[in-house]
């Protein structure tokens, strides 16, 4: 019934209430809150959007290593590290003929005749890098001739080496690089 009574006095008195105007300094106050409440909404706003950018970043990066590692894995699966798998024959023979160049490239050095076969050396690298990535990705029962070729590049290599070897031991047999790049007469 209380409600009753408040109901009557509003519409007893509604005329009082319509002429009565807050003074200026309350509408001010109002403005005021209403400004900083803005400027404070507008910060949350700005700051919820730099979050969400740096959410989503941060989730594009989280899903780009996990696909990056994935990948890695698969690949790890089927690096030149795993070739002895296919073929323990060629994990061998491929330490003996790396072996072998590494000898005569290292009495080259001792040359000053490096340089000579340096670029032909790279390009035989380069073939080789190329027959291992195609040995990984080889069905299986065509790796044999793919080995067989990476087998031949190291005999070329070897025989590069072999030969510019004998030519400089026939041409000028005596001289020799020291430690010091002084040539010395043995």
């Amino acid at each position: 019934m209380q409600h009753d009574n408040l109901e009557q006095f509003i519409q007893a008195h509604r005329e009082d209430f319509d002429q009565e105007i807050p003074g200026l300094n309350v509408w001010a106050n109002i403005d005021q809150t209403l400004s900083q409440q803005k400027t404070h909404t507008a910060k949350r706003i700005h700051l919820w959007k730099s979050l969400r950018i740096a959410a989503a970043v941060l989730v594009l990066m989280v899903v780009g290593g996990f696909i990056g590692s994935y990948i890695t894995q698969i690949q790890l699966g089927k690096t030149p590290e795993n070739l002895a798998q296919i073929s323990p024959e060629y994990a061998e023979m491929e330490q003996y003929y790396q072996q072998q160049i590494q000898d005569k490239y290292t009495q080259l050095v001792n040359y000053e005749q490096a340089d000579v076969v340096k670029p032909d050396l790279d390009q035989l690298d380069t073939i080789m890098e190329e027959l291992r990535a195609e040995l990984v990705e080889a069905p299986q029962g065509s790796e044999e001739q793919i080995i067989e070729n990476l087998i031949q590049s190291y005999q070329t290599k070897i025989d590069i080496l072999s030969r510019v070897l004998e030519r400089i031991q026939i041409t000028n047999p005596k001289t020799l690089k020291t430690e010091d790049d002084e040539k010395v007469s043995i």
